[in-house]
């Protein structure tokens, strides 16, 4: 039986390596976040989860946008700078008063990464890569089912124009070392609302068994697609 399993790959560890340059660690800041941030994030998170309704962990801290020159960001930057850009660059909080959508489960990244070992489907594949272990297509079935149900999701921070008619957003899904998904977003606001015009930079990883004795996979980077 064919399977197509759609799993992910982390792409700013990799920005930051082949650059030869590691950003400065962030600064959490004390500030809440604001009504704008809140309205953005919202806009994302329901287009992800869009045709489901299951649990989403979601990260309780920010992550700083990528300012590096190969960053998928330029494509959707549009003259937009981060306030931070001079700077070691600036997180949120993300707690329960922000209420950013139904069934989010806030989690530490830290904590949850534990568990994301654990459950990461990369461990079945390599035993039966490695090892010839015999793998059924029910289990693999089922190490990607968990994987998704403990894998985590998390925004970055927001940079906008100086009118505040666009900005730019980037999130990440990861549920494994080769499992997850992740895109950077170009927002403008329309009659006071936040919408979605172009994705930038997404990258996915399939991985694709022709049967549980000869599993293969391939990586794929999806670059400038534009919301319809």
């Amino acid at each position: 039986m064919r399977m197509v399993i759609v799993i992910a790959i982390a792409c700013v560890a990799l920005n930051a390596f082949s650059s030869g340059q590691v950003d400065p660690k962030p600064t959490l800041s004390n500030e809440p976040l604001s009504a704008e941030q809140v309205a953005i994030y919202r806009v994302v998170l329901a287009n992800y989860r869009k045709g489901t309704d299951a649990a989403l962990n979601l990260a309780d801290r920010t992550t700083p946008l990528e300012r590096s020159e190969g960053s998928s960001v330029l494509g959707c930057r549009r003259g937009i700078t981060p306030d931070d850009a001079n700077s070691a660059p600036i997180v949120h909080r993300i707690g329960p008063s922000a209420m950013l959508g139904p069934k989010l489960v806030l989690v530490a990244s830290e904590r949850q990464q534990e568990r994301i070992n654990e459950n990461d489907p990369q461990n079945l594949i390599k035993r039966a890569i490695d090892d010839h272990e015999q793998v059924t297509d029910r289990q693999l079935d089922d190490s990607v089912k968990q994987a998704f149900e403990t894998g985590v999701f998390t925004l970055s921070e927001i940079a906008f124009d100086k009118q505040h008619v666009y900005a730019v957003v980037a999130y990440n899904f990861v549920c494994g070392g080769l499992c997850g998904n992740g895109n950077t977003l170009l927002l403008k606001k329309m009659r006071k609302k936040w919408k979605g015009t172009k994705r930038c930079g997404g990258w996915v990883s399939s991985f694709i068994p022709h049967s549980s004795e000869n599993p293969a996979y391939s990586v794929i980077k999806i670059d400038d697609h534009a919301d319809h």
